[in-house]
């Protein structure tokens, strides 16, 4: 059976994604994505010795080299996020969304085919920065650096926490049709929340923490490191919330993209 995609979704998509290939900044901040990821990993790789802090595997590293490589990947799931918070809120400044509305008038899939390239492009992104840097790693460090499940487990978290934040960044630059906004919106809370996290603690209530999207995404990008913290989910399960904040935030952009003029 020939599959074929309806014209409708197949004009939407390439929109799409012409908006984001145009945009010179988009490129800017891929490519620098994937450089600093690979050269995080080839420090990684050249300064991992096996034993000491290194004897439980991947997920269990410390020292500058493991520090840097988290900060790097915690950096690629901010930049997802903002790169979908400005693309969406930047759309009601130029007034692309109201052009492209007139091309798909069904703001269902206008909505869906947004959402959808945004997690690709994310998606496509950090793929391509974990497959470098992993062999650029497993080059500068040879066969003594363990490719473990934690390894592959923080892999995975890292591109579901990327897609998912590029689909929360979207859905809020919709809701409040500015890209400084929603860039602050999405930044901001990422600040905040470790405040909640604190206040929820004192008051008995940090298991509470645990469900709120930067603490689950903590979790699903540790490789299970945080399993027996009360303020971090654990890595099945924070995946599992991570994704259910994005649906969360797809609906919201759905529910004001389909009853607000554009």
């Amino acid at each position: 059976m020939k599959f074929t995609v309806p014209p409708a979704v197949a004009r939407a998509a390439n929109s799409e994604v012409r908006k984001v290939t145009s945009v010179r900044l988009n490129r800017v901040i891929g490519g620098g994505v994937v450089a600093a990821g690979v050269l995080a990993f080839v420090a990684l790789g050249a300064a991992f010795r096996p034993g000491g802090e290194h004897e439980q595997g991947f997920s269990s590293g410390s020292g500058w080299t493991a520090l840097l490589t988290t900060w790097v990947l915690v950096l690629t799931v901010a930049a997802a996020a903002a790169f979908g918070a400005v693309g969406a809120g930047s759309e009601f400044g130029y007034g692309t969304l109201a052009v492209g509305s007139q091309f798909t008038p069904d703001r269902t899939l206008l909505l869906s085919t947004k959402l959808a390239v945004a997690g690709a492009f994310s998606l496509g992104t950090v793929l391509a920065m974990e497959v470098l840097g992993g062999a650029a790693m497993r080059l500068a460090g040879g066969s003594r650096v363990p490719m473990d499940g934690g390894f592959y487990g923080v892999l995975i978290g890292v591109a579901l926490a990327a897609v998912c934040w590029a689909v929360i960044g979207t859905a809020v630059g919709l809701v409040l049709r500015s890209p400084t906004q929603a860039l602050a919106a999405v930044l901001g809370w990422a600040v905040l929340e470790p405040l909640i996290w604190i206040t929820a603690r004192a008051i008995g209530f940090g298991g509470l923490a645990a469900v709120l999207p930067v603490s689950s995404t903590v979790g699903a990008i540790s490789g299970g490191r945080y399993a027996t913290s009360a303020l971090i989910a654990p890595t099945p399960a924070a995946m599992a919330l991570l994704v259910l904040w994005s649906a969360a935030a797809g609906a919201a952009g759905w529910w004001f993209l389909t009853r607000r003029d554009i």
